[in-house]
């Protein structure tokens, strides 16, 4: 797909605050998504995924907070930016016996 059509259908299917014309653009994602299964199944995967991390981070928060390691910013940044699930799981079985967040985060 060539780059101007590409940024075509971008413009046309952004968000416009019409409620009309929103259903509609959802309805042809719709029919795309059920002609490509394939992509569907990605983008579950991939949704399914993020939920997973997500879960890990806030996981791993609880378990530095409940042990009363506190985080920095730069600590914060360094999980949210963290998209590996086995890191960040390695990281929160640290955090259950560390005895400093730099520890748990290596």
């Amino acid at each position: 797909m060539s780059t101007t059509t590409s940024e075509e259908l971008l413009w046309r299917f952004a968000r416009t605050g019409d409620p009309e014309i929103d259903a509609r653009q959802e309805r042809i994602l719709e029919v795309l998504l059920s002609a490509n299964p394939r992509m569907k199944q990605r983008l579950v995967d991939e949704g399914r995924l993020e939920g997973r991390l997500d879960e890990a981070r806030a996981t791993l928060r609880r378990v530095l907070a409940h042990r009363q390691l506190a985080l920095t910013s730069d600590d914060e940044a360094r999980i949210d930016a963290c998209a590996d699930l086995a890191t960040l799981e390695r990281w929160h079985d640290q955090a259950l016996t560390a005895s400093s967040v730099p520890q748990a985060l290596t």
